[in-house]
């Protein structure tokens, strides 16, 4: 029984590899239609991302539509942001939201009010 289970394992993966799966499955091809419109300022890149990534922005598009409009402005506004961003500057930027995702809420928040004071934010954006 146990030679069976493992032959047919072995035959299911030979007929379906792993990768295939994956790999179809997030082209920019295979995304809804919706999803195209919502990721549309990442279309260029899209199939050069990593999984992971990929992942966080089609989470975003599951709560979209619930947004306000201002709400969903600023999404696209970060989007078309991010898809100019040089690869070194990506890297820079995660790094720097790694460090700060790190830190204590006291040591945190006058971060976060620097950032709002100089950059013209209004007290709820963030």
């Amino acid at each position: 029984m146990v030679k069976l289970n493992a032959l047919i394992t072995f035959w299911l993966f030979l007929i379906f590899p792993i990768d295939a799966f994956s790999e179809q499955k997030n082209t920019w091809s295979s995304l809804k239609p919706y999803q195209k419109i919502i990721l549309q300022p990442l279309e260029r890149e899209w199939n050069e991302m990593e999984p992971a990534q990929k992942k966080k922005w089609l989470r975003i598009t599951k709560h979209y539509l619930k947004r306000t409009p201002q709400e969903q402005q600023r999404i696209q506004s970060q989007m078309r942001s991010w898809s100019q961003l040089t690869p070194e500057q990506r890297k820079l930027a995660r790094d720097r939201y790694k460090k700060l995702d790190n830190l204590p809420p006291g040591k945190l928040l006058p971060i976060i009010e620097k950032w709002k004071r100089t950059d013209g934010l209004p007290g709820s954006a963030q």
